[in-house]
């Protein structure tokens, strides 16, 4: 048995019950948790913008202590302190064996499923099956999870700074660095400066950005900006796109990350991004959300590239290893990352706090 906050159906109080917690299987590890990060992507789950079933234990940003393992882990042993990715990548698929293992074809599958990659979970609740959100289901004091899932880091690593890898921190470095690959003098703009916006603009000035303009509707985000690398700020309104031009020297930005997820966002981040230049996508937004882009006049004609950008394109054992590295160094920042914590008796604040869309990140400590 392991104490967890279960979403019985959408838009409900999340339920702190016990639940029963099944031993891992075969490539599988139990984890204590330690902390996890409140995502808008729990949000989107918890009314409906993306689908999962129900009911489902929410939380695919965590990090605690190995306390068992299944048959045939080897990657770790108990009383190693792990961040939980939630693509637990398989390492052989056709994506992960061509450089693109954020798309990898069996982690990809149990994700959509809410289960562990077998398509069972480990949870059960009045006598049916609770869902893994994202494989991992992190709202729990223990949960059971791939062992690819589980990526060793240092013990001197802040557990509340160590959750915030495992997404926010990858998807947004990630599409700054790896997706983008942004390059020394670029200039680049980011729209959308919660949690992952943050590591963006954190991942564009390690990448040598010249120019780094962060767009946001609230002025405390846009303040966190600025400590992170930012060198201009840009309330969100109707002239963001040629506020952007006047610092870009009329030209716009070399790249653009889009990281809010909304109709309008999108069409500002396209528009914003200078000819020849990249708009990459990084926001979740519900299936209504389009791209709605001219081909010949818009594509063509500006040579434009837009791109999707899934976790960052990380490939999980590679860049949790780096991040903990520029961490170490002071080139990258995370314990700035977390802006209110709470306990886990107070679950329901703390993604009350995440749908206010307040500060970076709430961090719920166990």
């Amino acid at each position: 048995m392991t104490e967890a906050a279960v979403l019985e159906s959408p838009k409900r109080p999340l339920e702190l019950v016990d639940v029963e917690l099944e031993g891992p299987h075969s490539g599988e590890v139990m984890v204590e948790i330690g902390a996890t990060g409140v995502c808008h992507s729990d949000i989107s789950v918890y009314d409906e913008t993306l689908p999962n079933p129900f009911p489902v234990v929410l939380g695919h940003e965590g990090a605690g202590t190995v306390v068992e393992v299944g048959d045939g882990v080897t990657n770790v042993r108990p009383g190693d302190r792990v961040v939980l990715a939630w693509l637990a990548q398989c390492g052989v698929c056709f994506y992960c064996t061509h450089g693109q293992p954020a798309l990898c074809e069996v982690a990809g599958g149990a994700m959509a499923r809410g289960t562990l990659l077998d398509g069972t979970t480990r949870f059960r609740w009045k006598g049916k099956p609770v869902y893994h959100m994202a494989g991992l289901g992190t709202f729990s004091r223990r949960c059971v999870v791939s062992a690819r899932a589980a990526v060793k880091v240092p013990d001197t690593l802040d557990i509340a700074a160590a959750a915030l890898i495992g997404c926010g921190v990858l998807t947004g470095f990630g599409a700054a660095v790896n997706t983008a690959d942004i390059r020394p003098g670029d200039t680049v703009a980011v729209v959308g400066c919660g949690g992952v916006g943050l590591n963006a603009v954190q991942g564009a000035r390690i990448s040598g950005a010249s120019q780094i303009v962060a767009v946001d509707m609230h002025p405390e985000r846009l303040e966190l900006a600025e400590q992170f690398g930012a060198t201009h700020t840009i309330e969100a309104g109707d002239e963001v796109i040629e506020k952007v031009r006047e610092i870009t020297s009329g030209r716009g930005a070399d790249v653009a990350l889009e990281v809010v997820g909304r109709q309008e966002t999108i069409r500002d981040a396209i528009r914003m991004t200078r000819r020849g230049g990249q708009t990459i996508l990084v926001g979740a937004g519900g299936s209504s959300v389009t791209v709605n882009v001219p081909a010949f006049t818009g594509i063509v004609m500006t040579e434009k590239t837009i791109r999707g950008s899934l976790y960052g394109s990380a490939s999980t054992l590679r860049d949790v290893d780096l991040v903990c590295r520029l961490y170490e160094s002071g080139l990258l920042k995370l314990d700035q990352l977390v802006s209110a914590k709470f306990k886990f008796e107070e679950v329901n604040e703390a993604v009350a706090y995440c749908a206010s869309e307040s500060g970076a990140r709430a961090v719920i400590l166990f």
